[in-house]
């Protein structure tokens, strides 16, 4: 629904960042098709989870029975609170902890903002893929060591992951796009 609300609202584009009028395709019978399969696909696999293995996304210590006396000895957020998780415990003050995962959260909406390449598309800016990768295992990284305990690898591990993760918007962005810049321009300058 959403791809639908974006196509009417700033039309279609060319995937590759370049506007050209040629080869544009009609959304009626393409792309409705193509969100209905891709929901199909999801709505599927959504109702094959909870119908036949409901508890494989959950974690082992949540049948241990409640004791309200005894604190549990490793606390783990669901998976997909891991990363953030990882954020917030390797900073000591608890107000800047939340204003960390408040802001890592927020540095998100910048991105677009950040972006100083000519090209929208990653296909023609290596800089832009290459730093897109390092951020998708940093993310796995504070992913892991979310789940970890507290102890000497990990801790290191987790601020320097925190630290690229928000330099990665900060600075790696806007770095990355003025590197593609400087290459197209030095390979249009060659030929």
């Amino acid at each position: 629904m959403l791809h639908i609300i974006a196509l009417h609202e700033h039309g279609s584009s060319n995937p590759l960042g370049v506007d050209t009028n040629v080869d544009r395709l009609p959304i009626s019978p393409y792309f409705l098709f193509k969100d209905r399969v891709t929901f199909a696909a999801i709505a599927l696999l959504l109702i094959f989870l909870v119908a036949f293995i409901p508890n494989a996304l959950g974690h082992r210590d949540n049948y241990l029975e409640a004791n309200p006396l005894v604190t549990p000895s490793r606390i783990v957020p669901e998976w997909y609170l891991l990363p953030f998780y990882a954020i917030l415990r390797r900073i000591p003050n608890k107000l800047l902890g939340v204003v960390a995962i408040l802001l890592a959260l927020l540095v998100l909406l910048i991105l677009p903002l950040r972006d100083t390449g000519r090209t929208r598309g990653a296909r023609f800016r290596p800089a832009t893929r290459i730093i897109f990768w390092v951020l998708v295992v940093v993310f796995f990284l504070l992913l892991y060591i979310g789940a970890c305990h507290v102890a000497s690898p990990w801790i290191e591990l987790g601020r320097g992951g925190r630290m690229v993760y928000f330099g990665y918007f900060v600075v790696l962005v806007p770095l990355a796009g003025i590197v593609d810049n400087s290459l197209a321009d030095l390979s249009t300058n060659m030929f």
